[in-house]
């Protein structure tokens, strides 16, 4: 682990006429970054994990182009192989293709991001603790970070005591990064890390 500072700040806004999909995790953290983004000024539409990905459609046609994508995985069930979490990354995966065309334009005309956001450790998952499935979504967007360039991709990894306000300061610090060579990084109380060889 290699401990990092606090990101920069580059100021971001969605392109006219797009919105942010915010997928649910069932717990506090949704409805509060939801605000703290609607503060922001964003269009931002919540995604029920029960939905179909192919109702990705739909929103568009309701709502408008995505320009973010933001996954919030909830925390551990206490399950080491969760079949939740295997559920939560095949959808997780299967809406990054309804999504690579909206998020790749969005992009071209200005900024797009798909971040999504674990609760094993806030380590990456390297203290032992949470199911490795949901390490899966770290090499999703790694994956997705070389197959579309343009789009910021990112996966945080918040400890589950951090409390709800500073979930959301990190989440928007990682969404606002300048520093597009960062994929994977980890908020506990300690501070921030990453993974460095």
């Amino acid at each position: 682990m290699r401990a990092l500072p606090a990101p920069d700040f580059l100021e971001v806004k969605l392109p006219e006429g797009h919105v942010c999909l915010v997928n649910d995790d069932g717990t506090p953290l949704t409805a509060a970054l939801m605000d703290a983004l609607t503060m922001r000024g964003w269009r931002v539409v919540l995604w029920s994990p029960a939905s179909d990905p192919a109702r990705v459609a739909a929103i568009l046609e309701t709502h408008g182009p995505v320009a973010a994508f933001i996954h919030l995985n909830p925390p551990d069930d206490s399950v080491l192989f969760s079949a939740a979490d295997e559920a939560r990354l095949k959808q997780v995966f299967l809406l990054a293709g309804r999504l690579k065309t909206a998020l790749t334009e969005s992009a071209q005309r200005g900024w797009a991001a798909w971040l999504t956001v674990t609760r094993l450790d806030g380590a990456l998952g390297l203290t032992g603790s949470g199911s490795p499935v949901a390490g899966g979504f770290f090499g999703l967007t790694k994956t997705l970070a070389l197959e579309w360039p343009d789009v910021h991709c990112r996966t945080v990894d918040l400890a589950p005591d951090l409390p709800v306000e500073r979930a959301v300061a990190c989440v928007l610090a990682e969404l606002h990064d300048p520093n597009r060579r960062l994929v994977e990084v980890g908020w506990s109380m300690a501070g921030r890390v990453t993974i460095a060889a």
